[in-house]
């Protein structure tokens, strides 16, 4: 069976039920048979199914589903999307307890406390960083005391033995809060509770000497786990528009690492850089890899070379007109364009030649920026600089079916607005809502996508 298409539906910004409030932020918006909560600072959002669309208008929900009403509130506010009543939603707060065992322990300088779990994929991710960055972690001017199950490890400058245990022991207790989670402590200083992949990373970027607002985080992926676990050659650091660092891991011989500096100049060393894009040649084609998606299999230097510069570029400062999406792209020669889920772009990537022969291209970018009408329309996908496109309308979604069951349209649409990269302004992503239902939204799986552009049979 092929992809099929979906009919479209009206859009309209709703208002919360009395008593339940947005938190910073978010924003909410209809999308016919159903509706999205959607925070503009962080990728988190939730579909609202039409019924419980009608609780956040006003209506009182019936007595059988006062427990589901219950459960969409619960589940809301621990995702950090509305507050209920008085309640704030209790993300990154440490229990006032163990800031008061934290502040306790005095330290002969920055020491960042860092708990870690062998089961957590971010945590997989930072050791890979790390390890990485390992030379940057000898020179360090502070302490990072990594503890992972029963395990510790201290990098950088010596802790007295009686500060380890204690902060050993504040580590293990900070895991229950999540992983990677920790504390920075500083001589002097009130210590800082941090959690989660992007802020752990945005302290070790900080402790070296590095710029956390310029430097390019991003969280892992289970894809990006199976190409950062080996080791690499070498780190470079390629410093794009805007000043913006990012970290890149070649694996190989010295002349992929020369290769790969031709590309970013000498590079900017010395300061921790969290890896983004890894290069690595394994037999006789150069791989690239943002993350654990595939974006190119050059078979050339100079192809290699291409496309780099393409992906580092879409890395600068953002055009405040264009709207970004964490997304892929696809462009067919007749002159119209397709936006596809990142995670079928390794599996795209793939079939790259049989998909030239049948017109398409696929666009190798960090991100897909959209120039969408100012009122109505089909958006136009922006051309890259480094590669001299033209913009091209986008003509449909491919999109990825349901595990189980099936997907309404609304259910979809607010599967794509999450695409949206954060952060992200209301007006834009309202706008993008918006724009969506100009275009027709084809379901299935990568393979069905794949045979779907084969026929060369989008909707234009």
């Amino acid at each position: 069976m092929g992809l099929r298409v979906l009919p479209g539906h009206d859009l309209l910004v709703v208002q919360m039920r009395p008593g339940l409030r947005l938190a910073d932020g978010v924003i909410t918006a209809d999308l016919g048979r159903g509706g999205v909560l959607l925070d503009t600072a962080r990728p988190v959002a939730a579909f609202i199914a039409p019924t419980a669309m009608a609780w956040l208008q006003g209506k009182e929900p019936a007595a059988e589903d006062h427990a589901a009403y219950r459960q969409c509130l619960e589940r809301w506010s621990a995702a950090g999307l509305v507050h209920v009543g008085n309640t704030q939603p209790a993300l990154t707060l440490a229990p006032t307890r163990m800031r008061a065992l934290a502040d306790d322990v005095a330290v002969p300088h920055r020491v960042l406390v860092v708990a870690m779990s062998s089961e957590c994929g971010f945590c997989t991710q930072l050791s890979a960083d790390l390890a990485a960055n390992a030379s940057v972690m000898t020179r360090l001017n502070a302490a990072v005391l990594l503890l992972e199950d029963v395990r510790d490890d201290l990098l950088g400058l010596p802790v007295p033995p009686q500060v380890r245990a204690r902060l050993v022991a504040l580590g293990r207790e900070t895991a229950h809060l999540g992983t990677p989670s920790g504390w920075l402590l500083s001589p002097g200083s009130p210590a800082r509770f941090v959690v989660g992949f992007p802020e752990v990373s945005a302290e070790l970027v900080q402790l070296s000497g590095g710029d956390a607002v310029t430097t390019v985080i991003e969280a892992p992926t289970s894809c990006s786990l199976k190409v950062a676990e080996a080791p690499v050659d070498a780190l470079v650091t390629a410093r794009v528009d805007g000043g913006r660092a990012v970290g890149i891991a070649v694996r190989g011989s010295n002349d992929i690492i020369e290769l790969v500096r031709s590309v970013t100049g000498e590079g900017y060393q010395g300061v921790y850089t969290p890896v983004t894009l890894t290069v690595e040649r394994p037999q006789s084609l150069y791989l690239l890899y943002r993350g654990g998606e595939l974006l190119t299999r050059a078979r050339t230097a100079d192809a290699l070379r291409h496309t780099l510069a393409q992906v580092l570029t879409g890395y600068g400062v953002p055009n405040p007109s264009e709207t970004t999406l964490l997304c892929a792209a696809a462009v067919h020669r007749a002159g119209h364009a397709v936006l596809l889920p990142r995670n079928w772009l390794s599996d795209l990537v793939v079939h790259s030649t049989r998909l030239e022969r049948a017109g398409w291209r696929l666009c190798p970018r960090p991100f897909t920026t959209l120039r969408l009408p100012p009122s109505g329309g089909r958006p136009v996908l922006t051309g890259s600089p480094a590669g001299r496109e033209r913009d091209i309308p986008v003509s449909s979604i491919l999109s990825q079916s349901a595990s189980t069951g099936s997907w309404t349209r609304a259910q979809l649409l607010a599967q794509i607005v999450n695409w949206v990269h954060r952060p992200a302004t209301p007006d834009s992503v309202c706008s993008l809502a918006d724009t969506l239902q100009a275009l027709p939204v084809h379901v299935g799986t990568w393979r069905q996508a794949l045979d779907h552009l084969l026929a060369d049979s989008p909707v234009t």
